[in-house]
């Protein structure tokens, strides 16, 4: 700082003011000339200024990007947001599709089991059917030669009897 006053001309314990009143003198700054180093050092605010102005366009630049990268993340992020709803009601709907598919296979496989047990009903009186019909064949066959045998009998006794009345007949 003191470098600064012994270029500008102020004095080194007066700070640009007249002992007398107190007062900041602007006219002895503006009779001194201007020397190099305060051109230079004006130069440097500018530069310096330029910098900071450079500085603040690169972040406007850069925070303009950054919030149009966010708006278009937002963006993608409700698209998939709302494909995930889509894909949870198409998951929810299929879930009870098969809900609904497995409580007809269910039943399906209720129905095929009684009519399972209905046909192995159904087979095991017709074994017994078959069972009785052929023991009433083997019956019917047993009777029928036992009536063979019967009428062979009575043939036998009326053939006899046919022989012994002749006989009897000239005997007597």
């Amino acid at each position: 700082m003191e470098w600064l006053r012994e270029h500008m001309g102020q004095p080194a314990g007066g700070h640009g003011l007249d002992p007398d009143d107190k007062v900041l003198n602007f006219r002895r700054f503006s009779e001194a000339p201007a020397k190099p180093e305060a051109i230079v050092a004006v130069d440097l605010v500018h530069q310096a200024a330029a910098m900071i102005k450079g500085i603040q366009d690169r972040a406007s630049k850069i925070e303009a990007r950054a919030e149009d990268l966010v708006k278009r993340a937002i963006d993608k992020l409700h698209i998939a947001e709302a494909r995930i709803q889509a894909a949870e009601i198409d998951r929810r709907t299929a879930e009870a599709g098969m809900g609904q598919a497995c409580a007809r296979v269910e039943e399906a496989e209720k129905a095929l089991q009684r009519a399972q047990s209905r046909i192995a009903a159904v087979e095991a009186q017709l074994t017994a059917a078959e069972r009785r019909a052929s023991e009433a064949e083997a019956r019917a066959a047993e009777a029928e030669r036992a009536v063979r045998r019967i009428e062979e009998a009575i043939r036998s006794q009326l053939l006899e009897s046919a022989r012994k009345a002749p006989r009897r007949a000239a005997a007597a």
